[in-house]
């Protein structure tokens, strides 16, 4: 007889945070990358503002499960001047 595995709550948890960036319409977050351990979301990566750091926190924030978060995202300091 084979053993089902149960799935991960760490591993649903990252897959519900970056389908919320993905789903927040702005390019640069579906590259944010995202880790969890025991509830606590960590986001590392390049972000070209300030505004889409905070955009990534409070996404991030609003998916059920999340009981800490730690917003290492850089703000790009080289983008194209308009």
């Amino acid at each position: 007889m084979r053993r089902r595995l149960l799935p991960n709550p760490d591993n649903q948890l990252m897959a519900r945070v970056k389908r919320a960036l993905r789903a927040s319409g702005y390019a640069p977050l579906a590259q944010v990358r995202v880790m969890v351990d025991r509830g606590q979301v960590f986001l590392a990566g390049d972000v070209p503002t300030y505004f889409m750091k905070q955009v990534a926190q409070t996404r991030a924030l609003s998916v059920d499960g999340v009981k800490a978060l730690s917003n290492d995202l850089v703000v790009e300091r080289e983008f194209p001047q308009y």
